[in-house]
């Protein structure tokens, strides 16, 4: 035994006979309770991960048990040092690194430590999901602890502390909240109101988890006397909930995330990366630990996904891919360094607009409403900012209501509420989309802008720097649409994009269609949808609302002047007239 590990062992003090746990001194008690008082209260991060092991090895690594349960590897380890040294950390791992494994554990001895006083709060997509990962872990962990003050409700996702006489304590305990996308508000809810002396989020596969999570545990729980949170997952966006939790403290042009494997982040906590490639199987070319990435499952999925493509990226090296492929109209770097996620200072009183895709057609899931403003900032750029996505659904239960007439009162009804003219909204009328358009025209004025994605491109300029049209550059509307943000993106005219908007807008691949003249044509709905499993409905919206900046306000991309600051530079960095080196007026002209 080292000495420092002597040092923090429990032992009884012969003079005192009371027991000394790494210079604490409390009354005699059991060699677990002990440790757990040495994990709960000690102040040395060093003594901390001592009590840890040891209870890990007390626990679930006797002799009793046909093979450890927790054992201590490096990426344990490290994970481990990580999560004591930092209130808010973020851990990005490659596909079976042992991340939900390592942090269910962390999170049952937390709670042993102080179990009426402690509640650890554990997210992932689905309860069956989460079964498979940190869940599955928590209930078999839990499970081979004799006597632990718990009542194990698997089928709800509930372990609750129990008292001495048999009650049963809601707030302390472990509890899993189910947490995908479509049901946000419902997990959010779930934390406002939550008070506790110690309490833990611990949110799994936190990149298929809406970002209000994140916003939910900084502002609503970190209310309570200690507070904590740990974000797992496979990276993927920098802009999805993992990647916001991410964001490095000096920005992503700050770090390198193909060569750094730990940075702080802009939370004050810190990130820190689990790449296969560096497994300790990998490093020592022989499998020592048969759960974590071997050379051989390294050449296989070199072999499957391709060493260069983005699964590879995200589900070995763990890298927050770039995205920047020549085949998708937006990539990550750019939507950073625009400051298109930011928000606007106006100069004076701005116009409020929407768009509308109403999911009639093109393969659409949702029916969006998307919000905005359009109007001068304090740089004295007119400019356009994105506000909000309401979520527009009928009432299927309603007979005497059609769905059509139920989405055309909630959008006049929504708009309204923001002050909204009719003539300020823009909705989407290809297809089913037409016969939608008239009822609102209807029921509320003929003066909505209709747009029709399948339709010619428009005779506008792209840009004010620009002598090509639309019908120029683009095989049809949408395409327009969708390209005409990227130009107001780079003159930073642009602002107001979310994170799940952003991780839309760079999943939309596009092509160049040769004719006449080389035009650019993008994926349509249903060839994106059947690529990534979801449709850009939010995305579109959105583009509709640009759509009526531009045409009932003339919002046009113009370069910004250059000020010495962050908004102005001399040289645009990608415009649509160069993109990817294929649009020169030579090439454009067949020349």
């Amino acid at each position: 035994m080292s000495k420092s590990a002597k040092a923090y062992e429990p032992r009884i003090d012969p003079k005192t006979k009371k027991m000394d746990v790494g210079g604490m001194m409390i009354p005699p008690t059991n060699t677990i309770t002990a440790l757990l008082y040495g994990l709960g209260n000690h102040d040395s991060h060093r003594a901390k991960e001592y009590y840890f092991w040891r209870l890990c090895d007390e626990i679930w690594n006797g002799p009793d048990r046909p093979e450890p349960m927790m054992v201590k590897h490096p990426w344990a380890e490290e994970m481990i040092r990580a999560v004591i040294r930092n209130k808010y950390i973020a851990i990005g791992g490659a596909a079976n690194s042992g991340k939900s494994h390592t942090l269910a554990a962390w999170g049952i001895l937390n709670w042993l430590a102080a179990p009426r006083d402690t509640l650890i709060l554990l997210t992932s997509t689905t309860l069956r999901e989460a079964r498979k990962r940190i869940w599955g872990s928590v209930v078999s962990l839990l499970m081979v602890i004799e006597g632990a003050p718990i009542r194990i409700r698997d089928s709800i996702g509930n372990a609750a502390y129990v008292t001495e006489k048999g009650n049963l304590i809601e707030r302390a305990g472990l509890s899993l909240i189910a947490a995908e996308k479509s049901k946000t508000k419902e997990a959010i809810g779930k934390f406002i109101g939550i008070k506790q002396k110690r309490v833990m989020l611990i949110a799994d596969e936190l990149s298929e988890i809406s970002e209000a999570i994140v916003q939910a545990g900084l502002s609503n729980l970190s209310k309570n006397e200690r507070f904590e949170m740990i974000g797992l997952s496979n990276p993927n966006s920098r802009f999805d909930a993992f990647g916001v939790w991410s964001t490095p403290k000096d920005g992503w042009d700050s770090v390198d995330t193909n060569t750094d494997y730990q940075w702080r982040t802009k939370w004050g906590g810190e990130y820190v990366r689990f790449d296969a490639e560096r497994s300790p199987n990998v490093i020592a070319n022989e499998v020592i630990y048969p759960w974590l990435p071997t050379v051989d499952k390294l050449n296989e999925d070199k072999a499957l996904l391709g060493q260069e493509s983005r699964g590879y990226y995200r589900m070995c090296r763990a890298v927050f891919f770039d995205g920047d492929e020549e085949d998708t109209i937006y990539n990550e770097a750019e939507l950073s360094r625009s400051g298109s996620m930011s928000k606007i200072e106006w100069k004076n009183k701005p116009i409020p607009i929407a768009g509308l895709d109403p999911a009639f057609t093109n393969g659409g899931d949702r029916c969006i409403l998307y919000t905005g403003h359009v109007g001068y900032a304090t740089t004295g750029q007119f400019v356009c900012q994105l506000d909000e996505a309401i979520h527009l659904n009928d009432d299927a239960t309603n007979k005497a209501v059609p769905r059509t007439y139920q989405i055309v009162r909630q959008v006049r009804s929504e708009c309204e509420k923001r002050g909204i003219k009719p003539m300020d909204i823009a909705v989407d009328a290809t297809g089913a989309g037409a016969p939608f358009c008239d009822v609102l025209a209807g029921e509320w004025s003929d003066q909505i802008l209709r747009v029709s994605f399948g339709g010619r491109a428009s005779d506008r300029r792209v840009s004010a720097n620009s002598k090509y049209t639309g019908t120029e550059l683009y095989v049809n509307r949408v395409t327009e649409l969708w390209f005409v943000g990227k130009e107001l993106c780079r003159t930073k005219q642009l602002f107001g994009v979310t994170g799940e908007l952003a991780q839309e807008i760079t999943g939309r691949n596009y092509e160049m269609i040769k004719g006449g003249t080389l035009r650019m044509k993008i994926e349509s709905k249903v060839e994106h949808k059947a690529r990534l499993g979801k449709s850009p409905d939010l995305a579109d919206a959105a583009f509709l609302c640009l759509d009526l900046a531009r045409q009932r306000h003339s919002l046009m991309a113009v370069e910004p002047i250059e000020t010495g600051n962050s908004l102005g530079y001399s040289k645009p960095r990608r415009s649509i007239k160069r993109l990817s080196n294929m649009l020169s007026t030579d090439t454009l002209h067949g020349t």
